[in-house]
């Protein structure tokens, strides 16, 4: 008899143990889940088709946990990184972003008043849990950029920060 319940205390723990890891398991992808759930990253690359060969391409990259300011020069395959800091867990950065309606608009705006090459040109990627979307506009002003363009620098030196179109900038020519 003795080996008999040593056999099924045995399996009894066992059962528990395995019971345990799945409970534990169960509640880390819940609380990945909710991390993950407020994780955004915005990905925002410019540059001016006159400038470029001098001033190359700036990304600006911004997560819930970091800023960095990328350079990419004419002619380079990869960019080096101008400035980085790491922001803290921001929930207002959060509420930001869902006031931006990214949803409605297009994925290509384009200034007729500006020659295509000359002038600013612009790329916006963004994902938001399983929301991705991408944008570019050939100097073109847009008020949900100018937003984002605003969270963004607002979480930078304004040795940093970008400066963007004015609304009253001409772009309603025909083509």
């Amino acid at each position: 008899m003795g080996v008999i319940n040593l056999c099924v205390s045995s399996h009894y723990f066992d059962t528990m143990k395995i019971s345990a890891v799945l409970i534990s398991l169960f509640c880390c992808s819940v609380s990945l889940g909710q991390i993950q759930s407020d994780s955004f990253r915005i990905s925002f690359s410019t540059f001016n088709h006159a400038e470029r060969i001098f001033n190359g391409t700036t990304t600006y990259i911004l997560t819930e946990s970091s800023i960095k300011v990328t350079k990419t020069y004419f002619g380079d395959t990869t960019s080096k990184t101008v400035y980085s800091k790491k922001i803290k867990n921001n929930q207002s950065l959060v509420l930001a972003l869902d006031k931006i309606e990214m949803d409605s608009l297009k994925d290509y705006y384009f200034n007729y008043c500006v020659m295509i090459t000359s002038g600013d040109e612009y790329f916006l990627d963004f994902i938001r849990n399983s929301t991705k979307k991408s944008i570019s506009l050939h100097h073109y002003y847009l008020k949900q950029l100018d937003d984002i363009i605003g969270i963004i620098n607002s979480n930078l030196p304004s040795k940093y920060q970008f400066l963007y179109l004015n609304k009253d900038d001409k772009q309603d020519c025909k083509f």
